[in-house]
């Protein structure tokens, strides 16, 4: 008997071999890219599967495989690129949300991989490898806290302006900003110092937010000016907002910012409404609202807009205009901004950045100014 049923299987793959020639090469090149990948030969992998013809090579087998061994490469861009494509195709595939998750958990984002599984399990509750996936999450949280490895972000920089108005010197400032998330609080503190005028003033600010992407986010903050000349004498601001996501995978973030800085001069509040879109290929668009009420000046309004978008695994590019008010020594003015960056990322855990702008202030000045600075996370 078993041996009729070994006769059977063969002549049906035998067949299928003649019926199906292009799908039988495709089946082995995967498992050959597979078999590689499994000995951690990854480039050798991505290699073999750059083998298929291009009508297979569009196939979903082909590019899920892909988009895993890129990923098990540590190529996290191009594994989400490829991901986020696939996703606009099979918005409800489980195989490729749980991906998304393997991936968010590669690069120690746990919380984000949390949120990952959770979607494929709200959908398929009995999906045991997205189960999987949160207990290793448990256990890499487990891990951390075992050996004292909490999550710390930095990021420092300086910066430079220059004027088309010969009397006024130029500016320079510097800043500190250190955060701690030990769980889902992120608690943070910085140090700023702004040279203008001729004067130097030392701002010092500190807060705390809610570390967890996704649902609701907040965020409080304080600040104080000690002896300031043209920087507030104490601030006050306040983030509420909701992370929406839509069933193709686009996710839009409506928010609302407060603040009230108090000068010598009086007080001055500032809202901002906006909306953020996180798109596929990891584009980032956003947009916002800038109202500005001040003590015996005009009420000021605008609005402003900004793009990001990744050109390689390491690489992402950012742009904007605003025509909003700017305050500076207790008045805010009407002030037109070109302004965009680059980001590069050394390695997982360290980005530089480089920023540059031209700002127009009503009937003032044309300001142009450059920075530099770095983010490092652990």
């Amino acid at each position: 008997m078993t041996f009729i049923v070994i006769k059977k299987a063969l002549i049906i793959s035998a067949f299928a071999v003649l019926a199906f020639p292009d799908a039988a090469i495709a089946n082995d090149i995967n498992a050959q890219a597979l078999e590689l990948a499994g000995q951690k030969n990854f480039e050798s992998a991505l290699s073999v599967l750059g083998h298929q013809n291009a009508q297979l090579a569009s196939g979903y087998e082909h590019r899920f495989l892909k988009a895993r061994i890129l990923s098990w490469a540590g190529k996290y861009g191009e594994a989400r690129s490829e991901l986020d494509s696939l996703m606009k195709s099979y918005p409800d595939n489980p195989d490729l949300q749980l991906a998304l998750g393997n991936l968010e958990y590669y690069q120690g984002r746990l919380n984000a991989a949390e949120i990952e599984y959770g979607k494929v399990l709200r959908k398929f509750p009995n999906y045991q490898d997205a189960r999987n996936g949160l207990d290793n999450v448990r256990k890499a949280r487990a891990e951390a806290a075992a050996n004292g490895q909490e999550t710390w972000r930095i990021d420092s920089g300086l910066g430079f302006s220059d004027f088309d108005l010969d009397d006024i010197s130029e500016w320079n400032e510097q800043y500190l900003r250190v955060e701690f998330s030990p769980d889902d609080l992120a608690y943070h503190a910085s140090i700023q110092r702004y040279k203008r005028f001729g004067t130097t003033d030392l701002q010092l600010q500190a807060g705390i937010a809610d570390a967890v992407r996704g649902g609701w986010d907040w965020g409080l903050e304080a600040g104080i000016t000690p002896s300031g000349t043209f920087r507030p004498d104490w601030s006050l601001g306040a983030r509420v907002g909701r992370a929406i996501e839509l069933l193709d995978g686009t996710v839009f973030y409506p928010n609302v910012t407060y603040r009230l800085d108090d000068y010598d001069s009086g007080s001055l509040h500032n809202v901002q409404p906006g909306l953020v879109a996180y798109l596929d290929g990891g584009i980032v668009l956003s947009a916002r609202a800038i109202a500005t009420f001040q003590q015996n000046e005009e009420d000021q309004l605008g609005w402003l807009i900004e793009g990001r978008v990744p050109v390689s695994d390491r690489l992402q590019l950012r742009a904007g205009y605003a025509n909003a008010p700017e305050a500076i020594d207790g008045v805010a003015i009407s002030t037109q901004s070109l302004f965009g960056g680059v980001t590069f990322q050394v390695k997982e855990n360290l980005d530089l950045h480089l920023n540059l702008a031209r700002d127009d202030r009503e009937e003032s000045y044309v300001r142009k100014s450059a920075s530099v600075g770095f983010t490092y996370k652990r």
